[in-house]
């Protein structure tokens, strides 16, 4: 494989960091006044080659464009961040309730992710914006939301359209991404209050700053957001990472990937690794088989934005689905994911993985920055499949 393995999974940047992610709600009142101020991929890295460097050639053709759903489901196993902040901890729940779900299109040729309209979720935010509120916050894509993977500089990955709306009690947040002359921001509306533009800088930093909490939530919902793109696109890798050294992992149960350390100059060899479990003993990889990234102290190091992710803990990819048909005497696969016929847990399960955001003005000087670690807990579980009427 050509590509880098995965971007790195920002899980975004929040009050002290995105705690993975997801959100708060307040009073109505409060979203008026001004907010307290905060307090204080997968591995990208390197490339996706196995670290051998022995990487056996794909007998497969990805199709040019997939639908995919992205479930996360209501109850245990619950999609956690959870972040501890001066002492405090506060969780961020990710749910969809009602039937909904994320649904959209994967380009891995274009390489760019859409989330489309109709798409809708739940955020329960506890002790967030100055208490606890689990009434939660519902989030509808007004507009398809378009991201674009493996672009230098993260401007450059914002998206520059589509739109999202936050409802709870009896307020609506309205999001809009643009970009004027080439400069990416937002659009931003409370209630029928007049429109705000933020340039995208501002914006993603919105939950960190003193402003009103009406724009912490919008900043902060859209964390959530671009945290789900990034494990869409990361699903969709590891499928294809399956299929594409599926002889290594039948003939060794695992491979490992090139990955840095933290500090650079550590005399440890950190490979992520992605591992087999023949669950249904049949020698083979097999649809329901399962699968598991280990992370012990992987340095997702991205030269050009110098924002970096160190990660530590265990993915597990459980109920496999993986469809390949010949189309012309070349092999497409045609339908892949992770989604377990019984629904004791979720395809996709973090199991305690551990999130830092590593920060510094050059390669020589970075450090750990405590105000941006997360601990992921829970899953979803996600289908990529051939849009009807593409054959």
């Amino acid at each position: 494989m050509e590509n880098q393995f995965w971007k790195r999974i920002i899980l975004c940047a929040l009050v002290v960091a995105v705690t993975m992610l997801p959100a708060a709600c307040s009073d109505d009142d409060d979203d008026d006044s001004p907010a307290a101020p905060a307090s204080g991929e997968q591995a990208d890295n390197g490339n996706d080659n196995p670290a051998d460097g022995n990487e056996p050639e794909a007998s497969f053709e990805m199709l040019d464009l997939y639908d995919f759903t992205l479930s996360i489901q209501e109850g245990e196993p619950n999609l956690t961040l959870t972040q501890t902040v001066s002492g405090t901890e506060r969780r961020l729940i990710l749910s969809n309730r009602d039937g909904g779900s994320f649904i959209g299109t994967y380009d891995p040729v274009a390489q760019m992710l859409t989330f489309d309209s109709e798409s809708t979720f739940v955020i329960v935010t506890i002790n967030y914006f100055g208490g606890s509120d689990l009434d939660g916050l519902s989030i509808l894509v007004e507009e398809d939301i378009v991201f674009q993977e493996d672009v230098p500089g993260i401007q450059n990955t914002f998206p520059g359209e589509g739109a999202f709306s936050i409802r709870y009690k009896n307020n609506i947040i309205v999001v809009d991404f643009v970009s004027d002359d080439g400069s990416p921001g937002v659009h931003m509306r409370f209630n029928d209050e007049p429109v705000i533009f933020y340039p995208y800088n501002d914006f993603i930093h919105l939950l960190d700053e003193n402003v009103l909490v009406w724009q912490q939530k919008a900043s902060l919902v859209f964390h959530v957001i671009e945290f789900l793109a990034e494990q869409a696109i990361l699903s969709a890798r590891t499928g294809e990472v399956i299929v594409a050294h599926a002889a290594s992992l039948e003939k060794n149960g695992s491979i490992t990937f090139d990955c840095g350390t933290f500090p650079s100059n550590a005399d440890v060899e950190d490979l992520p690794t992605l591992a087999w479990l023949d669950t249904d003993e049949s020698g083979g990889i097999s649809p329901g088989d399962t699968f598991r990234w280990d992370f012990t102290s992987c340095w997702i190091n991205e030269e050009e934005d110098l924002i970096d992710d160190l990660l530590r803990g265990r993915i597990d990819l459980l109920g496999r689905v993986g469809d390949v048909e010949q189309r012309d005497s070349v092999d497409f696969l045609t339908r892949f994911g992770f989604d377990p016929e019984v629904q004791t847990s979720t395809g996709v399960t973090y199991s305690n993985l551990v999130q830092t955001e590593i920060e510094g003005e050059t390669l020589e000087q970075v450090s750990i920055n405590p105000e941006r670690t997360y601990l992921v807990s829970g899953g979803y579980n996600i289908l990529f499949s051939e849009p009807a009427g593409a054959e």
